[in-house]
């Protein structure tokens, strides 16, 4: 078997990083927010909005409103989140992470057509019949008995790209995305990060995730929150669509700041190369793309310490790819190294449950591509029509 046959192996892999990465069973919420709370309570977990809240301070905050959740629904009810201010917005995701009810968040006002399809039991944030106030939620008194956790149980659902349905995250795969990204990305305590959009898409939740997995400081940069932003961070988060938008479609909209490690920049199709490095120019920081779709989950990334400006990166850890026929989607009896392109197959602990599966178990993803000698892969899909 050639080189990457499976993709399992590349050329080049970043020294202290492992291939394969242990996800273990533990809540979402106990891998990150409680880990830190237990043993460096006091350290600032997110910026923005009110100003700084710690990791202490919200760990008691997300075991409040899920035990007011316990009081009022059943596990596995629907939760809709629609708050703007991303402390009540990170609180209400991890209570229901931690009471086992399937969420769908949005910063702010959800669409009627998003609702319809979700069907919630309950919208935080909004009136109406089932609607409550964050703040009305966090004052009932609720249950304190936590049931033992089931750790395949839907926590997080979001929308197929083509609306069809929705795609769902469990623990497991949210501690794995966790694990994965914050390995990679050589996180730590001291890091420092800006989120341009709030984590209610797969890049920024996958960032935060991470961050709160480290000990890091995540900062709420997206728009609508009013805070003094950083004079330095580790890493800017975006997807490709805002950065654009944001800081190459006019005067910038985030203010001049110092980006030390690079501007993590979330793709979901093949890009403009010329606008990659007119965007490094315009940040003074390299540009970092991660390839990933909300039905897929982060899937590859440019490393800080290897990347190539028309590359789209090397597999994550715990992300195995496989060349399949684009027609069909079969699995290739060939490795990367004999086919010229082909559709991109991927086997990934990070992915939800839901996408297009063929045999063998690998998810399509609708997307060509190649690998380079040295392990790189490049995607040959162009942007829709339309988009930047």
């Amino acid at each position: 078997m050639g080189k990457g046959a499976l993709g399992a192996l590349a050329a080049y892999w970043p020294d202290d990083t492992a291939r394969y990465a242990h996800v273990p069973l533990k809540r979402v919420g106990d891998l990150t927010l409680h880990a830190i709370a237990a043993t460096a309570g006091d350290r600032a977990a997110l910026v923005g909005g009110a100003g700084s809240v710690t990791y202490g301070e919200l760990s008691v905050g997300v075991k409040k409103l899920a035990a007011a959740l316990r009081g009022r629904l059943a596990k596995g009810a629907r939760v809709a989140i629609a708050l703007a201010d991303p402390r009540e917005l990170v609180t209400a995701m991890f209570a229901c992470f931690e009471t086992e009810m399937l969420a769908f968040a949005g910063a702010g006002e959800i669409s009627d057509e998003v609702l319809a399809l979700f069907g919630a039991d309950l919208v935080i944030g909004e009136g109406g019949e089932k609607g409550i106030s964050f703040a009305s939620l966090a004052a009932e008194p609720g249950s304190d008995k936590a049931d033992r956790p089931d750790f395949k149980k839907p926590l997080l659902a979001f929308p197929k790209p083509d609306r069809s349905g929705e795609v769902v995250h469990n623990h497991k795969t949210l501690a794995a995305t966790a694990i994965a990204i914050g390995s990679f990305f050589m996180i730590d305590g001291e890091t420092q990060v800006l989120l341009a959009e709030a984590p209610t898409d797969w890049l920024s939740l996958s960032m935060l995730l991470a961050t709160w997995h480290k000990g890091g400081t995540v900062w709420a940069g997206w728009e609508g929150v009013s805070a003094k932003p950083p004079e330095r961070v580790d890493y800017l988060v975006t997807s490709w669509h805002t950065a654009m938008e944001r800081h190459l479609e006019g005067p910038p909209r985030i203010p001049r700041m110092r980006i030390g490690a690079g501007a993590l920049v979330g793709v979901e199709h093949g890009f403009s190369v010329a606008r990659r490095r007119r965007l490094a120019r315009r940040l003074g920081a390299p540009v970092l793309t991660v390839l990933g779709r909300s039905d897929l989950g982060p899937l590859l990334a440019s490393h800080p310490t290897w990347f190539l400006d028309d590359a789209v990166g090397i597999p994550l850890p715990n992300v195995d790819t496989r060349p399949l026929n684009p027609a069909d989607g079969t699995p290739l009896n060939i490795g990367w190294d004999a086919v010229e392109s082909a559709e991109l197959g991927v086997k990934s602990a990070q992915a939800p449950a839901g996408g297009t599966l063929v045999a063998e178990n690998w998810i399509r993803t609708g997307l060509v591509a190649e690998i380079d000698p040295t392990g790189l892969y490049f995607l040959h899909d162009l942007a829709p029509k339309g988009t930047l």
